[in-house]
């Protein structure tokens, strides 16, 4: 089953990696993974409710930057727990064959590929903002998903390490959501 699941991870990886390459999404997503990482993540969110919405700023800026730290952290001790290698290096043998290519933009990873870092920091960005803002839910889920597949795209994680921080992240993020209401609910403090 697991040879099964790591097939079928590695053909994903092919088909997104080399079926989507063209110039113009090498641009969009090396962008993306360069400012995708938490820090560019809580940068964006943080300047987006500074401008839209200062009141929600100060009430859950703190949530919003605890919900990314916990998902890192809990993603930092998978990676160096688990240590899968990243595409370059698991698909080595295939690569030398010729059969098959993987087009890296920008650095060539190597190492801790599972779970994504980038896809949690997104999805717990994104998540928690789907909480305060449910109505533009779509935009969430598709910074989410482009985060994620930016990270196949590049080369730099095959789409079960991506599927992981994903859900790590949301989860985070849910959490920070639940202990701030319940918090809210104990101190009589509303959370909207």
């Amino acid at each position: 089953m697991l040879e099964y699941l790591e097939g079928w991870d590695h053909q994903l990886f092919f088909a997104l990696n080399n079926g989507l390459s063209t110039p113009v999404l090498d641009g969009l997503f090396w962008l993306f993974a360069t400012a995708g990482n938490g820090t560019g993540m809580l940068g964006f969110a943080l300047l987006g409710l500074w401008c839209f919405d200062r009141r929600a700023l100060r009430r859950h800026w703190l949530w919003l930057v605890l919900s990314v730290i916990a998902g890192a952290v809990v993603v930092q001790g998978l990676k160096y727990g688990i240590a899968r290698p990243r595409p370059l290096i698991t698909l080595a043998p295939l690569l030398a064959s010729g059969e098959h290519y993987i087009h890296v933009v920008g650095e060539g990873l190597q190492y801790r590929s599972f779970p994504s870092g980038h896809a949690q920091a997104a999805a717990s960005v994104f998540t928690y903002l789907w909480c305060l803002y449910p109505r533009y839910a779509v935009w969430w889920i598709m910074g989410m998903g482009l985060a994620a597949l930016g990270r196949v795209y590049v080369g730099a994680h095959f789409p079960a390490d991506v599927l992981v921080g994903l859900g790590l992240g949301s989860l985070s993020a849910w959490a920070a959501v639940a202990v701030q209401r319940w918090q809210g609910a104990q101190s009589d403090v509303n959370f909207d």
